[in-house]
């Protein structure tokens, strides 16, 4: 081979490994409207976000890059949310409700999706039957005011067991309640039941989001097709 028809092989070669990394396009920042499912978003704190995470890094993706708002739990050490909502066209305020628990080092034991548990390792939902046992237990029937939804469900109901009868002591709480899997007015998916979720890890939570995102997508277009699917059959 000449020195010419060597050199150039050589480039070409480099060239060949080198483009890749060249070209790779930067991580995206986090938002929580990229993520329209509930699977989506359990994937997205899977892959992401294993056990032992730093709590730094879930802080950048959900309030730092996301904009969602955080909130300390009052009484729980290591423990904390980041809620997101998003107005569905005045139809449902979806709330993204992203709780998680920490070590004394801040590293993540367990993540959770609007109350239930992403990884098996980590801590489970509590028991809605043995706290029902308590002598002094009570079931609630709760509405959660959502009045931007003028158009639509202006309030989500669920049903609280209380081991101690008193709404205002939230660690001995469990939820049950419904909602839709996808956010989304024109194909909201299924209704998906919460069972045995702490209310403040909700999407029924009284807790209040630094705002109410608009609906990111074309609201007539959305209505207009939920319309069409709720039709029935000619």
């Amino acid at each position: 081979m000449s020195r010419k028809m060597h050199l150039l092989v050589t480039i070409v070669l480099l060239l060949a490994t080198s483009s890749p990394a060249a070209s790779a396009d930067p991580p995206k920042p986090f938002r929580y409207e990229s993520y329209i499912d509930l699977d989506e978003m359990r994937h997205f704190l899977e892959s992401q976000f294993p056990p032992g995470s730093a709590r730094a890094g879930l802080r950048k993706s959900f309030v730092d890059d996301g904009k969602g708002t955080l909130v300390i739990h009052p009484t729980q050490a290591g423990v904390e949310k980041y809620i997101y909502d998003i107005n569905l066209c005045r139809y449902y305020v979806w709330r993204w409700n992203i709780s998680a628990d920490y070590d004394g080092g801040g590293r993540l034991l367990q993540s959770y999706v609007n109350g239930e548990p992403v990884f098996p390792s980590g801590t489970q939902k509590k028991d809605g039957g043995v706290l029902g046992k308590s002598g002094h237990a009570s079931i609630f029937k709760v509405k959660r005011p959502r009045p931007e939804a003028d158009l639509g469900e202006k309030e989500l109901a669920f049903i609280v067991i209380d081991a101690d009868s008193d709404l205002k002591t939230i660690d001995d709480q469990v939820l049950t309640g419904g909602g839709p899997t996808r956010a989304s007015i024109a194909t909201p998916g299924k209704l998906h039941m919460y069972s045995n979720v702490e209310p403040w890890r909700s999407i029924f939570d009284f807790d209040p989001a630094g705002a109410i995102a608009p609906y990111p997508g074309d609201c007539a277009a959305e209505v207009a097709q939920a319309r069409q699917n709720a039709a029935p059959p000619k």
